[in-house]
């Protein structure tokens, strides 16, 4: 049962157009009117599709819960691989890769009275898979400072820290961020906020 819903969660990020229209329909209900009242009847409306299409791609809503964050997840990804693909300093190539993350989920969740909500239901239905995706962001991040530093735009990390810890403290304070009520409801407040972050974790391993 655990691999055809994994299976079919899947379908959500790449197969047909109308899994993807559930996926896409189910982010925007559940953001707009929380997990809980939102039913599998109410997502098939709003992808313009039939109840049944929903259950030939999906097993339940959890699924499609689970698809929604395998959705997200290829979306940072992509956003990261354009950042680094983008020329410019450290500093903003750094800036970039940390919009990819906090950015995105900053424009589709800020603004939902739900978050609290939806926050309950990722860490019940996909604790492990969260923790697998922020290791992977963790991983891309230090591997872009390791390239920065084989190039030699910077050097090594402060005396005492690793590369891994000076993400973690770049993570936190970005995490942190969030709750700034400075930044709050303001996409270009956080924007300029994580670009100080970058600015300063870049000078930390000046040479």
């Amino acid at each position: 049962m655990k691999k055809v819903q994994k299976k079919r969660a899947a379908a959500g990020v790449s197969g047909s157009a109308k899994a993807n229209a559930v996926v896409l329909a189910g982010l925007r209900l559940f953001t707009q009117y929380g997990y809980r009242k939102t039913s599998i009847d109410d997502v098939a409306r709003a992808a313009q599709v039939a109840k049944r299409t929903v259950y030939l791609h999906f097993e339940n809503k959890a699924a499609v819960f689970l698809a929604i964050l395998e959705y997200l997840g290829d979306q940072v990804r992509q956003r990261c691989a354009a950042a680094e693909r983008a020329g410019g300093t450290a500093v903003a190539r750094l800036t970039a890769l940390l919009d990819a993350y906090f950015g995105m989920g900053f424009e589709l969740f800020s603004k939902s009275e739900h978050m609290p909500e939806l926050e309950e239901t990722f860490s019940k239905l996909a604790r492990s898979r969260i923790g697998d995706l922020n290791t992977e962001y963790e991983t891309r991040l230090a591997a872009f400072l390791r390239s920065l530093e084989k190039t030699g735009e910077i050097g090594g990390p402060p005396q005492g820290l690793t590369v891994e810890q000076v993400i973690h403290i770049l993570i936190q304070a970005a995490e942190g961020a969030k709750h700034d009520a400075k930044v709050q409801g303001d996409r270009q407040a956080l924007q300029q906020h994580l670009r100080r972050l970058a600015t300063l974790a870049i000078a930390a391993m000046k040479k």
